[in-house]
């Protein structure tokens, strides 16, 4: 049996977590329209609460994507959690 290329955030390693955390931020910060300058412990916590489900795409060059399932709901927790903090 193959194993699936979806994995929820939260089963995955420590390192590639704080990773993934960095691209998320990169992604989503002009989306929120932020007022200030958001720290990263907040953003470790709404992306934790979210718990997206990730993609490992392994085809020419390995990735790892947002599914689009979790997009929507990524960016709620995340406009939530991050602009109650401001």
């Amino acid at each position: 049996m193959a194993a699936s290329p979806y994995r929820r955030f939260s089963s995955i390693c420590p390192t590639v977590q704080a990773l993934v955390i960095r691209l998320i931020q990169e992604e989503f910060t002009a989306l929120l329209n932020l007022t200030a300058e958001v720290p990263e412990v907040a953003w470790a916590r709404a992306v934790v609460l979210a718990d997206p489900i990730l993609l490992y795409c392994t085809a020419q060059e390995p990735a790892i994507r947002l599914c689009p399932e979790s997009y929507q709901q990524l960016l709620a927790c995340l406009q939530q959690e991050l602009t109650s903090t401001e």
